[in-house]
């Protein structure tokens, strides 16, 4: 058996170091069939939700809105499926200023300005991140868990709480709370969404939250920049924060992420053989690829970029965690989503 890892290892080895060979064929060796995809439009909780408190003439007036709106229905609508995408109406109804969609739904309008965090803007962001609300609803749903049933929840790592704007709506007898290093970014939350407490948090723990006080927390591409010995750290926050029972729903980059990156061009095969092996044989990979200007104020050696590998995180995390679901390549196409619960 030694044997035959070992000679498993080296030709991976090989297909990483081979000398002269193309880029992209080698990389295509390392590509994953394992790749749920985006969210089937059925599944999108968080979504219907919302678009259900609208009536049939509500719906109405808003296409209306839209058709009224020059080339916007052809832009947005143009064919038969985007047509019947709620997600979309509900994103573009809100950046068009329907006071039916804000007025039924509950969804806040407003964008931070460009000197404030925000980590996607225009008209798909217009009713905030929809698409993560229903990722980690999803999730959720999908290990047994209706968040209707949650108490108290964390959003860790918000930003200027663009998951929280839908959420907060949707599910408004939680108790959400959101927390993230950038001031700014907080600051603007604070003032613009109701709902939800927002506090600024350090770059290492603790947070300035009970033992327990939590039934869940999301934490959307934040594990996908820790350093991995961070990383472990804020776990273990995590684990102090939420109460046996409980819930962590996270994203972080994969092995589908290293494909995702090089097809995207954003980054070379060189570098993508040296995350792949990284993964293979340790279990991550790490760069404090921020330098010395850092994140959007946030200036620490240990944010950078992450990439771990699911054995990693499952042989760090068990047994005090128990993994309920695991969708490699889940968050659009990138990274994988994970839902953990606390034992």
């Amino acid at each position: 058996m030694r044997r035959a890892l070992a000679a498993a290892r080296q030709g991976v080895r090989e297909k990483l170091d081979r000398p002269g060979a193309s880029p992209s064929a080698d990389l295509a060796d390392l590509r994953r069939e394992l790749r749920p995809g985006a969210l089937a439009r059925e599944d999108r909780t968080v979504t219907n939700r919302l678009f259900d408190r609208l009536t049939h003439a509500d719906v109405a007036a808003v296409e209306q809105l839209v058709r009224d709106t020059s080339g916007a229905w052809d832009h947005f609508f143009g064919t038969a499926e985007r047509a019947e995408d709620r997600r979309l109406l509900l994103s573009v109804g809100m950046w068009l200023g329907s006071e039916l969609v804000r007025e039924r739904t509950g969804l806040v309008p407003g964008e931070p300005p460009e000197d404030v965090h925000a980590m996607s803007r225009g008209v798909l962001s217009a009713a905030g991140g929809i698409y993560e609300a229903d990722m980690v609803a999803d999730a959720l749903l999908s290990g047994g868990v209706d968040l209707g049933s949650v108490r108290a929840a964390l959003d860790f790592g918000c930003s200027s709480g663009r998951v929280l704007r839908p959420l907060t709506a949707a599910y408004p007898a939680i108790e959400w709370h959101g927390c993230d290093p950038n001031g700014p970014a907080i600051e603007w939350a604070g003032a613009n969404i109701g709902g939800a407490r927002f506090f600024v948090s350090g770059n290492v723990p603790p947070l300035p939250l009970a033992d327990g006080s939590l039934d869940l927390v999301y934490a959307i591409s934040i594990w996908s920049h820790f350093e991995p010995a961070r990383g472990l750290q804020w776990f273990e926050e995590m684990r102090r924060l939420i109460a046996p029972g409980g819930h962590l729903v996270m994203t972080t980059h994969g092995l589908t992420s290293v494909d995702y990156y090089f097809e995207q061009g954003l980054r070379s095969a060189e570098q993508s053989r040296e995350i792949a092996a990284g993964l293979y044989t340790r279990g991550w990979w790490y760069r404090a690829e921020f330098g010395e200007q850092g994140d959007w104020g946030v200036v620490d050696p240990a944010w950078g970029t992450a990439f771990l590998s699911p054995e990693w995180v499952l042989t760090q995390l068990s047994p005090r965690w128990r993994v309920l679901e695991f969708a490699p390549g889940r968050n659009q196409d990138n990274q994988d989503v994970y839902v953990l619960q606390r034992i």
